[in-house]
């Protein structure tokens, strides 16, 4: 009955703008500007694309406007991440519904597809790395799972578009040159070593990193969600572990709460703070000058690497 209102919810807006035809025409919708930062690196500017998650907004908590979904009902294509990243879809069952006549993906359904590019492109690690589709939540934040998207994503882009195919494989191919190029030194420096301990003062969000660089990231918040706050206890623990392992570095996310950071900082006054990127919104200074997801997970390396 809950998922029932919540469709009919989202939908009876949507039936009263669509009828006024007051809305542009997209190519594509996406969920999120990563989504939207990935499929660009595809198209270029081939087609036109709609972002519907405000760059500020965590998808734990955004919920589309009636405008929004009309844009959605009348694009001929939506992509999103997962329905674990997507709430307000309710299921996958109801995405059709939200969508209209037209086709949609999702990035973890692009991770199940084969790859039929007929040059060898897959490195042995990222064969290792895909045999367990058990994503969970944070798998975008794993960069050799985003370069099989990428593939994949052109494959079913040139099958909407084929006269676009060429132009699709082209761009999909030089980008995943340009984020294997620069993962996999890093990735070949980490595999043989003992996991790096990471302190980390944010929620449990980077387990696709860790992954990608056998790393051991110690969250603060051992939560999913962002919207939760550490206890105080959790957070006197944390120092507590910071001060007997002597760590003199550690990490924060995007968007840390302030308060726990000066709290720390106070506790241990000559520790340096990094930020480790976790790909769940964009600041506004990094939107303006044109940051996208090549350039974080380059950020999130630099930053590990200045300190070990």
């Amino acid at each position: 009955m809950k998922k029932l209102f919540v469709t009919l919810f989202i939908l009876s807006p949507l039936l009263i703008l669509y009828a006024c035809g007051s809305s542009y025409h997209y190519d594509i919708v996406v969920s999120d500007y990563f989504t939207y930062d990935i499929v660009k690196q595809v198209t270029g500017d081939e087609l036109t694309i709609k972002t519907l998650q405000p760059i500020h907004m965590d998808y734990h908590t955004y919920e589309p406007s009636s405008s929004d979904l009309v844009d959605l009902k009348k694009s001929d294509v939506f992509i999103y991440t997962s329905i674990n990243a997507s709430p307000w879809l309710v299921s996958e069952n109801n995405v059709s519904s939200v969508i209209g006549d037209g086709a949609f993906t999702s990035f973890e359904v692009l991770l199940n597809l084969e790859v039929t590019h007929d040059e060898e492109t897959w490195h042995d690690h990222e064969e290792d790395m895909h045999d367990d589709h058990d994503h969970g939540f944070d798998f975008i934040s794993n960069p050799f799972y985003v370069t099989t998207i990428v593939q994949n994503l052109s494959d079913y882009l040139g099958e909407l578009y084929p006269e676009l195919k060429q132009v699709f494989d082209e761009n999909a191919h030089d980008y995943y040159d340009k984020l294997t190029n620069l993962i996999t030194p890093y990735h070949d420096s980490r595999e043989t070593l003992v996991p790096l301990d990471v302190y980390f003062i944010g929620h449990n969000a980077l387990n696709g990193f860790s992954e990608a660089f056998n790393l051991n990231i110690i969250a603060l918040d051992e939560n999913v969600s962002p919207n939760t706050e550490a206890t105080s206890a959790q957070v006197l623990a944390f120092v507590s572990a910071l001060k007997n392992n002597g760590i003199t570095t550690m990490y924060m996310e995007e968007t840390p709460d302030q308060t726990t950071v000066n709290y720390i900082k106070a506790q241990i006054p000559n520790i340096e703070i990094l930020e480790l990127h976790t790909f769940h919104k964009i600041s506004k200074e990094d939107y303006k000058n044109n940051i996208g997801y090549y350039e974080l997970i380059e950020r999130n390396i630099n930053h590990l690497e200045m300190a070990n």
